[in-house]
């Protein structure tokens, strides 16, 4: 009868233990996916709100915006990535020319493959780590 009840303790103390990690993970997973999400949600507006200032400043034909948009760019993206660095790219490109027309498109579209790679990426690392199939892939730009 001792025996019984030094097992049940020794299974009740492990129990809890283990209980008490899953809560611990739980609680860490999900505070971390609040913050990354919510730093993403801005990150993916200031993205937004820069690029129709390039749509603008590349209209009204100054290069001055346009530099000071390719800093701001350049601190807002990778740079060890070359989807990230063509879009650079495409902001130098816009300065200068007189038919921006020609030009914004490319920029435009590679913004927008930027953003629907974030939200992509955003959505799968907040689901459950059995309920991801296939880690998201950027598109490149062709």
């Amino acid at each position: 009868m001792d025996t019984a009840i030094s097992t049940f303790i020794t299974s009740a103390v492990v129990a809890a233990l283990v209980s008490g990690l899953v809560t611990l993970r739980n609680s860490e997973r999900k505070i971390q996916i609040e913050n990354i999400t919510q730093e993403r949600a801005k990150w993916r507006e200031k993205i937004r709100s820069h690029a129709l200032l390039v749509h603008k400043a590349a209209y009204s034909n100054d290069a001055t915006a346009l530099s000071e948009l390719h800093l701001t760019f350049s601190h807002l993206l990778n740079p060890f990535d070359p989807e990230d660095t063509a879009i650079l790219d495409a902001i130098r490109r816009l300065s200068g020319i007189q038919n921006p027309e020609l030009r914004l498109p490319e920029f435009t579209k590679r913004i927008a493959y930027l953003l629907k790679h974030d939200w992509e990426r955003a959505k799968y690392e907040a689901k459950p780590w059995f309920f991801k199939c296939k880690k998201p892939m950027r598109v490149p730009f062709a």
